[in-house]
């Protein structure tokens, strides 16, 4: 069985899986409203058979690509491939909610809750909605 959540450790920040700190802490926020976030979490595992090889194997997709397939995936969760290693794995799910021109909001599934963070489009490898 393949689990999208792969190696996550718990350090926070870096270059990748930017915390939404104003959402996080009840400051001011300027996206969407909290209610936005996922009320059920992701699959716990998917099969191999669920995930195509070339998800993990095809050249990253352009920028216009995924914002593309993260628009017919708002308020879905979806698996997420990072180009590089970030502080939550390589391969995880996403719950998307915001899309802007460089980059996409929306949440992981942590422990037993839904967690806010942002991520640029040239740190994305690839993406596909469930």
């Amino acid at each position: 069985m393949f689990n999208p959540y792969g190696q996550y450790g718990d350090q926070y920040g870096g270059q990748y899986g930017q915390y939404d700190q104003s959402a996080q802490f009840g400051g001011p926020s300027f996206g969407p409203p909290e209610d936005d976030s996922p009320t059920y979490a992701p699959p716990q595992q998917l099969s191999q058979s669920q995930v195509p090889q070339s998800f993990f194997s095809s050249p990253p997709s352009s920028p216009q690509q995924i914002r593309s397939m993260m628009c017919r995936c708002l308020g879905r969760w979806g698996l997420l491939g990072l180009r590089s290693q970030g502080p939550f794995g390589r391969d995880f799910w996403f719950y998307p909610t915001e899309i802007r021109v460089n980059s996409v909001s929306g949440y992981i599934w942590r422990g037993n809750r839904s967690q806010r963070v942002r991520y640029n489009y040239n740190q994305i490898r690839n993406f596909m909605c469930f």
